[in-house]
């Protein structure tokens, strides 16, 4: 077992003691320094490292963080029959039906658990590395990153907990999921403007729908660099790139680099 992968199983306080397994990934200098590090919060953790179970392919992000500098990246697993819940701040019909349908869930027990999955990790995860683990634990070293509804959740936690992190990326982010009332709660919140917020798109990401992938993609971006300086704002469309962890991975090494660039002392 890699010595620099620490597992530790955490009972979620703000949902009924629900049980979430929590991946720290260390540099590779970590045990033979006293350095402290900054900490990169991301969502579907069990894919960091080890390969999805539906693309077959994973983050890779050790090999980013050895190729281009030291941090500490820490993943929260994703649950097997919550996790739209839980990355999501607001459900429409549609995609309860979805979820009771496809997913499998009573419809008495579908609803947004974004609120309660934020503070989760503001109360417990963070509380629990900065205690345990040599980091930094102020904002301009702290961020947060997912990718499908994983950065819908980036997104919204970004901007709920400006106080803690400092940057935000947000990977093929399911903006058509959420749409209008997502649209319409970014618009009516204030953002501090030292807030840098990466979000990227592939142009194949799911077949005839990729077309609206985009639409909402621009329509996000345009509304974002109304509440915040355009240079704090990095849009990036993948040309052929599909709705994987293949091709995070592959954009994974220029937000990687954006954060250490960014950060300030």
């Amino acid at each position: 077992m890699n010595k620099r992968i620490i597992i530790k199983e955490f009972k979620m306080n703000s949902l009924n003691n629900r049980k979430k397994k929590v991946r720290i990934i260390l540099p590779k200098n970590y045990f033979l320094t006293k350095d402290k590090y900054p900490v990169l919060y991301m969502h579907d953790g069990q894919n960091l490292v080890n390969k999805s179970d539906y693309s077959n392919y994973s983050w890779e992000v050790l090999k980013t963080m050895d190729d281009l500098g030291e941090m500490i990246i820490v993943g929260m697993d994703s649950h097997p029959t919550k996790r739209i819940q839980e990355y999501s701040p607001a459900l429409a019909k549609n995609v309860i039906n979805y979820i009771n349908k496809k997913v499998g869930v009573p419809k008495s027990e579908i609803k947004p658990e974004a609120d309660e999955y934020g503070l989760f990790i503001i109360n417990q995860v963070k509380p629990y590395i900065d205690s345990n683990f040599r980091s930094y634990k102020d904002r301009n070293h702290t961020f947060i990153a997912g990718s499908s509804c994983g950065g819908i959740i980036s997104i919204y936690l970004g901007l709920k907990y400006q106080n803690v992190f400092s940057i935000i990326g947000a990977f093929s982010p399911a903006l058509w999921f959420v749409r209008k009332p997502f649209f319409d709660l970014i618009e009516s919140i204030n953002i501090n403007e030292n807030i840098i917020i990466y979000h990227d798109m592939g142009t194949k990401e799911n077949g005839k729908f990729s077309s609206l992938y985009i639409k909402y993609q621009k329509k996000f971006d345009e509304l974002i660099r109304k509440k915040i300086p355009s240079d704090n704002v990095v849009m990036l469309i993948d040309k052929g790139a599909k709705h994987n962890e293949f091709y995070w991975a592959k954009r994974f090494h220029g937000f990687y680099s954006l954060c250490l660039e960014n950060i300030k002392e």
